[in-house]
């Protein structure tokens, strides 16, 4: 009896797994959703600001200056929360197999990339908490440009470098120098009018624009996380239902093994004892 209450008792263990499973996937399956819904806004504001900076540089780039490029600032993206398998391992083997020199400074996001890091990787400027859910990205952008700015702040612009897991997989997205959007529209009669002058708006064109990439960056990020946690999710659920299914065989076996024990006992218990045949006799 007690083997096939232990069985039973495994099962309902494995069953409310299973139960949690679910609901995890039901809530991971629902954020994805909003998650994509801030995609395609953030994508709406990104590309209005390339083609504000596209304008400025057309019409009147032979004002502008551009600060000259020397190091390099690699920032790569991971996790803050687990069962999204080896993503982050994959985040810091494949920010590892770029390249590195001795100038080039990181930085971390996410909890569970800095434990994925290598003893042996280059050293870190910072390590920040990474989002969980959409509406924690704006808090991460916000700590990310913190820990960017003293970083950027020199009469040199360094390259700005992402690693982070996105609709495609992991990818290696070069933010600064900021790229030269290619002007598809026909050319214009007159010059855009400015309300200030080239330069302050050129400065603030690429404040605006790290910051709704680096949002960008973020949220591309976290969805693919979601993701990768439904495929685990499902993955681990499959393989409650399938555990379920082998200990309901063996539980239906150690019940019939039960029942073929208690035919056997009252089976011997109706046979009369010796002593009894030779008494009847007598």
């Amino acid at each position: 009896m007690s083997k096939r209450r232990e069985l039973l008792r495994h099962i309902e263990q494995l069953a409310e797994i299973g139960a949690l499973l679910g609901a995890m996937r039901s809530l991971a399956l629902a954020e994805s959703r909003r998650i994509a819904t801030f995609i395609d806004a953030q994508r709406e504001t990104s590309a209005i600001v390339r083609a504000a900076y596209g304008d400025l540089l057309h019409d009147h780039g032979e004002r502008l200056v551009t600060p000259p490029t020397a190091g390099r600032v690699v920032c790569v993206v991971g996790t803050e929360r687990g069962f999204c398998g080896d993503l982050n391992r994959r985040l810091a083997d494949d920010a590892m197999a770029a390249g590195h020199d001795a100038a080039t400074r990181w930085l971390l996001v996410g909890g569970r990339l800095a434990e994925a890091w290598p003893d042996d990787g280059p050293p870190t400027e910072a390590t920040i908490a990474g989002a969980g859910m959409a509406d924690e990205v704006l808090g991460v952008q916000a700590a990310l440009l913190a820990a960017l700015t003293p970083l950027l702040s020199s009469p040199t612009l360094p390259a700005l470098i992402v690693h982070a897991a996105g609709p495609g997989g992991i990818a290696r997205t070069p933010l600064l120098p900021m790229p030269v959007p290619r002007r598809d529209s026909p050319a214009r009669g007159h010059a855009v009018e400015l309300n200030l002058s080239p330069r302050p708006l050129h400065a603030a064109l690429l404040d605006q624009y790290l910051d709704v990439s680096l949002a960008g960056v973020l949220l591309d990020a976290l969805l693919h996380e979601n993701e990768q946690r439904l495929t685990h999710m499902e993955q681990a659920r499959r393989n409650v239902d399938d555990r379920l299914e082998a200990l309901g065989r063996r539980a239906n076996r150690a019940r019939q093994e039960e029942i073929t024990e208690e035919i056997e006992v009252i089976l011997l218990a109706s046979q009369p004892t010796p002593a009894a045949d030779s008494e009847s006799t007598a």
